[in-house]
Order: structure tokens, then C-alpha cells, then sequence
């Protein structure tokens, strides 16, 4: 989300129709067409403000739902997400969905936990379900089991922390390409 500068140096959100003003701003000047799937062309989707903003909503979604499941299936009270995780889940997203005829709208996401014993689904997201997904990323998040974490939270009873690496497979649902996995 676009943030301004007041005059106080304080930051704040710009007005809806500000925003909505430079998104459409910027559709003029890239002179995006839609397919008849209702996607944008491959030419349209670099720098594409809805795709940032669609992917910070997905990213949101990825720590609600780690957030609300941690409880029922990981056994966990509290829930440590990094900062760091967040950002790189984001910046794969990206990545992975720029390659795509529909961007990231196209994508199911499945978020795993490996806790070291199974791997535990935590849930999925369908980014836009008004489109038929084009591909499928699977999430492979880790307990951070390492360090002094552990040691000072094993006397904090249900309190989990996630480690900032993950593992992510994509695989396209159109194609019959191989399956593309990444570790970070």
C-alpha cells in the first residue's frame, strides 16, 4: 500500500481514490489488454500495482490463517512469525506468479508446517476465486528449532516460533512441465 508523507512527518495511508486515481493512471499508461480468461497479457503484469497489492493481501491471509490454525494444529497458544518470513513469502509470490498467464491471481497456495515428526496442513488459499487456478504453490514452512529460542520457550508453555526459511514447490496446472521446487 502507497504511503505519503504529511506535513508533520507522520506517515499515513493515501485516500481510496487517490489510490484507485494512480492505478488507473497507470493502466493508461501501460495500455493493458485482458484476454478473454479474463487475465492480463504477460507485457502488463511488471510493476503491476494491483499484483503488489494482491500479493500483500495473500501475504495477509498466509499469517491469519498460520495465526488462527497454530492453536488447533501445531498445539500452540502463540504464534512467532518473522518479519522476514512474511517478506520472502512475498517476494516469492512475485516471482513465481510473474511467469503466469494469469499473475497471481491464477495461484492456489497450501501452507505446510514441518514439525520435524509430519509435515501438518494448515490450510489453502485460493488468491482469486472467480479465476480457474493455473497453478499451485505449496508452502513449506519450519519451527525454529535452533539457537536459544527453544531453551527460553520451553519454560513459556504453547508459544511456537517459525523459522525465516521455507521450502516452496510450484507446479503449473495448465502445463506439463516438471514441478519447480525452491528451498530458502
Amino acid at each position: 500500500m502507497d504511503y505519503s508523507q504529511s506535513e508533520s512527518g507522520i506517515s499515513k495511508r493515501l485516500s481510496w481514490g487517490r489510490v484507485v486515481e494512480k492505478l488507473l493512471h497507470h493502466a493508461d499508461d501501460t495500455k493493458a489488454t485482458k484476454r478473454d480468461s479474463g487475465c492480463l497479457s504477460m507485457l502488463s503484469m511488471d510493476d503491476d500495482p494491483f499484483e503488489e497489492a494482491l500479493c500483500a493481501e495473500t501475504v495477509a491471509n498466509v499469517s491469519d490463517l498460520l495465526n488462527e490454525t497454530s492453536a488447533e494444529l501445531l498445539g500452540s497458544s502463540k504464534l512467532v512469525l518473522p518479519h522476514l518470513l512474511l517478506e520472502r513469502i512475498g517476494q516469492e509470490l512475485l516471482q513465481l506468479a510473474a511467469t503466469e498467464p494469469c499473475g497471481l491471481r491464477g495461484a492456489i497456495v497450501d501452507v505446510c508446517v514441518d514439525n520435524s515428526k509430519s509435515h501438518q496442513s494448515m490450510g489453502r488459499i485460493s488468491v482469486d476465486p472467480d479465476i480457474v487456478p493455473t497453478f499451485h504453490l505449496t508452502f513449506l514452512l519450519r519451527l525454529d528449532l535452533g539457537g536459544l529460542w527453544p531453551k527460553f520457550t520451553s519454560r513459556l508453555s504453547n508459544c511456537v516460533k517459525m523459522s525465516p526459511g521455507f521450502t516452496v514447490v510450484k507446479r503449473k496446472l495448465y502445463s506439463s512441465e516438471g514441478v519447480y521446487v525452491e528451498e530458502l
